[in-house]
């Protein structure tokens, strides 16, 4: 064992040791003329740089595959931004002929926020085509102008529908003048009335919104003539491609004159059916049970209203309203709703209006006047005008700014109750709330609400969103103070804060609690509050 070595020990009792391996050397690694030797040996060259191209191509491809996931992965797009019309609120100036009279109050428009106005148009719809503008027009463009400065813009109200008899074109219809022979609805007939001896028999029977027969004989065109309004306002035949251009110039005009859009008024009856049906009553739910045949809600109307191609017709008009457009900041175009149910309500293709219009809603039973509103605004974000038997004020305009709605208001209601020369405090203070993220985009809560200790309700709308505050507003339209229960509101807890009350609310003070079932509401006003939804689970 030449490897082996004794090393003795404690030789007094005999110990020896012997370690193995105790000649061998210690490993110290390749020597530098080694290194060199593999170093430049080509199998290690290529296997080096074989396994330095391996690792960046491996970084690069998790470098890749994570911008592809980066980029693939479905996102939570951020909410569309609601439009300045969809904020609102839009306050209805349609009434009033003298812009005059408007501009006096632009400054309290601007201290309530006020996107935008209907205002009256010139009298005769089609007096602006004439070679020489009106002056109304003119007044308009200034007009227009100065409501912009104060951040408001301005939709003009129209009707198409009809023209004066004596209008140049039905003069030139009765004539049968060729271009102008179809620019209106006539009817024949050469059957004569029995019971009226000499008179001819009426095309059918059509009645006309005035409670009258909806057609006048013209003894120089031997030819009824349709007026669905006054007998002096023959309809235009808007199935005449000729009539819907001349249209069409008018909204050019309008539009190049600084209008932010267009409210067309009864847009429903613009189409009849040219094959003038007979009308069949109404009957079931809508009717009119004590209406005579001689009154317009007595029939359906099925041959003068809501006509099949009337939502292409509505459709070119929006897409002209924002053809020619002044501003980039969105444009107008819808109809006023004078009757229901409305024509979105009828499974109608009415998406191009901005925005979807609906009938006013009176507060007089809640239970029903709250279920109006929520279909109202089921998948669509409508303008809707709030009214009370006895008039409209500032406290229902501030419960209508939690509406997931355009709000429409009267001019008396962004004033103060107290002195109509100053702007609605409470109103200045609750518009903010169109910013709020729950409003503009959360779930909503629309419902008639129990009083305590009575069979009375009143009308609650609660707005919220998952990781904002909630909103509340109650509004009481009765002539007694209430204590409301809010319980029955989902996502609603137990316990309230007050965000805003009227200055004659004694009872609150902001920010003070308020027990959910225990609201107090004095007569005419509003009450509204802020709290912490309830999570999915909770509720």
């Amino acid at each position: 064992m030449v490897d082996a070595k004794y090393a003795v020990g404690d030789h007094r009792n005999g110990d020896a040791k012997i370690e193995l391996d105790a000649n061998k050397r210690q490993f110290s690694g390749l020597s530098k003329e080694e290194l060199l030797k593999y170093a430049e040996d080509p199998f290690w060259v290529r296997l080096r740089w074989v396994m330095f191209a391996l690792f960046w191509a491996m970084w690069l491809c998790m470098l890749g595959g994570a911008i592809i996931i980066i980029v693939r992965a479905p996102k939570c797009s951020p909410p569309t931004p609601r439009t300045w019309y969809e904020k609102g609120p839009l306050v209805d100036f349609s009434y009033v002929e003298d812009y005059q009279e408007v501009e006096n109050d632009l400054p309290l428009m601007e201290k309530a926020k006020v996107s935008g106005i209907f205002a009256s148009a010139c009298k005769d719809t089609y007096e602006v085509l004439n070679e020489s503008p009106p002056a109304c027009l003119k007044q308009f463009k200034e007009f227009a102008l100065k409501a912009k400065s104060f951040g408001v813009q301005v939709i003009v109200d129209l009707t198409a529908n009809f023209v004066s008899k004596t209008h140049t074109w039905f003069q030139q219809s009765e004539n049968k003048t060729s271009n102008f022979s179809d620019y209106f609805i006539w009817a024949s007939s050469n059957e004569f009335n029995p019971d009226e001896p000499g008179q001819r028999k009426l095309p059918n029977n059509w009645v006309s919104t005035k409670n009258a027969p909806a057609w006048t004989w013209s003894e120089k065109r031997q030819e009824f003539y349709l007026h669905q309004f006054e007998e002096d306002q023959p309809d235009l035949n808007f199935n005449n491609p000729q009539v819907v251009m001349q249209f069409d110039a008018v909204i050019k005009k309008w539009m190049e004159a600084g209008a932010a859009g267009i409210r067309l008024h009864h847009a429903r009856e613009l189409l009849v059916n040219s094959s003038f049906p007979e009308d069949i009553p109404r009957s079931g739910k809508g009717s009119v049970p004590d209406a005579g045949h001689f009154q317009y809600e007595h029939w359906l109307h099925r041959g003068t209203r809501d006509q099949a191609a009337l939502d292409g017709l509505l459709a070119r008009w929006t897409a002209l309203v924002a053809t020619h457009a002044t501003g980039t900041e969105g444009t107008v175009f819808t109809i006023a709703e004078e009757r229901r149910p409305e024509l979105f309500v009828l499974d109608r293709n009415t998406t191009s209006l901005r925005p979807p219009s609906a009938a006013e809603v009176v507060l007089q039973n809640l239970t029903y006047s709250a279920a109006a509103i929520d279909k109202r605004v089921d998948k669509r974000w409508p303008a809707i005008q709030l009214t009370v038997e006895n008039g409209t004020d500032e406290e229902l305009a501030a419960f209508a700014m939690l509406l997931p709605a355009t709000p429409l208001l009267q001019p008396q209601q962004i004033k103060s109750k107290g002195n109509q020369t100053k702007v609605s405090e409470l109103l200045t203070e609750v518009v903010s709330l169109r910013e709020d993220s729950s409003v503009q985009h959360g779930r909503h809560a629309i419902k008639a609400v129990r009083v305590r200790n009575s069979t009375e309700t009143v009308i609650a709308c609660a707005r919220w969103k998952a990781g904002q505050s909630g909103y509340v507003a109650v509004y009481n339209p009765g002539t007694e103070e209430v204590h409301a229960e809010l319980s029955g509101l989902t996502s609603l807890p137990a316990e309230l804060s007050v965000f805003r009350v009227s200055s004659f609310n004694a009872y609150y003070t902001i920010n003070s609690p308020v027990d959910t079932n225990d609201v107090i509401v004095p007569p005419k006003a509003s009450v509204l509050l802020s709290y912490v939804p309830k999570t999915e689970a909770e509720q």
